[in-house]
């Protein structure tokens, strides 16, 4: 999903982050490079994307950004984001970044929304050049019990969800679809791990277990995943912290799961080691204001400025989950004052969430014979 920035004044907090960026190069802290991979619905150098990278170069000139691109056209981009074989694309994504000369040290790495889950996947299936944090944001980790929402004016959304409607683990629809690779029926789990072309793979799920990619994950400095607080467009939105919710409508923490029991991914010894940090954004997904993002993101795990608090912990998580788990029983907890600056600075960017009802009927006689 593309992301809304919410336009609140920088200039304070930039020159103060600009402040500490500058103490850390003089105590020649080296800038490792950035790479980001953008969510569905957005394109790698959207606007949204460019005012992003700015705010961050304002910070750190020197820092190099590098924002992955699975076409050559900001159209084709936006389009791979709902169509197309998931493992295909993370297949250009290695070669894309094995290409690129400013990373061959290594770097650190933004995923936003399904580009999380992505750049986790390279990490486990190359990760050459090597990742050093991974950040990411609203992601899908666990995978989703229903498939994403759209903005009303997305036609190439609304045409996905039209599509994945007709079966989504049918053979066309999970090789062609990217939301039906990590869809996971809770109803549904024996057909998934079978015909599921992406996430069970990735989430070492299958037998045999690849080790591979618990050594390549668990190789990395620290897996940062933020949930937004009021996503409805990600459900369940706990997906971005592993967790799943099970056939009577329950979630299922990570800690809970044989995923984390079992160690199938490493995700325990990251989380025993103090490389899991488990984080919240307050807001609807993917809504953010710039001075959020760098002085929660850029600043302590992008340029890796110690601020003394960046090390999650188990309290530390415990305190997240219950404040996280209060919000979700108190519907007033959203908070007036979030809400008017939402509705002020980008009311027309809202996520409005489109009921399948909704779809438009045209669409689905011709994609039903496709798919069939």
């Amino acid at each position: 999903m593309h992301f809304s920035v919410l336009s609140f004044p920088l200039s304070l907090s930039v020159a103060a982050l600009t402040a500490l960026s500058s103490s850390a190069i003089a105590a020649k802290i080296p800038i490792r490079p950035v790479v980001f991979y953008h969510g569905m619905g957005d394109s790698a150098h959207s606007d949204g994307m460019l005012e992003l990278f700015a705010s961050i170069q304002e910070i750190a000139p020197e820092i190099f950004i590098h924002s992955i691109a699975l076409a050559t056209s900001e159209a084709e981009d936006q389009r791979a984001g709902f169509f197309g074989n998931v493992n295909k694309h993370i297949d250009v994504v290695c070669h894309q970044l094995k290409a690129v000369k400013e990373l061959e040290g290594g770097f650190n790495a933004v995923g936003f929304s399904q580009g999380g889950q992505f750049l986790r996947a390279y990490i486990q299936r190359c990760n050459d050049p090597p990742v050093h944090n991974l950040v990411t944001l609203g992601s899908q980790h666990g995978g989703v019990s229903d498939i994403p929402g759209c903005m009303l004016e997305d036609p190439s959304c609304r045409l996905m969800r039209s599509i994945a409607r007709s079966g989504v683990y049918s053979r066309y629809v999970r090789d062609h679809i990217v939301q039906a690779q990590y869809y996971k029926d809770p109803h549904n789990l024996q057909t998934y791990l079978q015909r599921n072309i992406f996430l069970p793979d990735i989430n070492n799920e299958l037998t045999p277990k690849n080790a591979t990619y618990k050594k390549n994950l668990s190789s990395i400095n620290k897996l940062v995943m933020f949930l937004f607080m009021d996503d409805i467009t990600v459900k369940p939105k706990e997906t971005a912290w592993f967790g799943f919710q099970d056939e009577t409508g329950d979630i299922v923490d990570l800690e809970d799961q044989d995923q984390y029991k079992k160690d199938w991914l490493g995700l325990r010894t990251m989380d025993q080691a103090g490389k899991l940090v488990f984080d919240i954004m307050e807001g609807e997904h993917m809504q953010f204001s710039l001075e959020d993002f760098n002085e929660r993101i850029t600043l302590p795990y992008l340029l890796e400025i110690e601020d003394g608090d960046d090390n999650d912990g188990d309290d530390g998580r415990k305190g997240k989950k219950k404040h996280h788990r209060k919000h979700g029983e108190d519907k007033n907890h959203q908070g007036k004052h979030h809400k008017k600056c939402h509705k002020k600075h980008h009311g027309k960017h809202r996520q409005d969430m489109v009921d399948q009802s909704e779809i438009v009927v045209d669409w689905q006689i011709d994609l039903q014979q496709q798919v069939l």
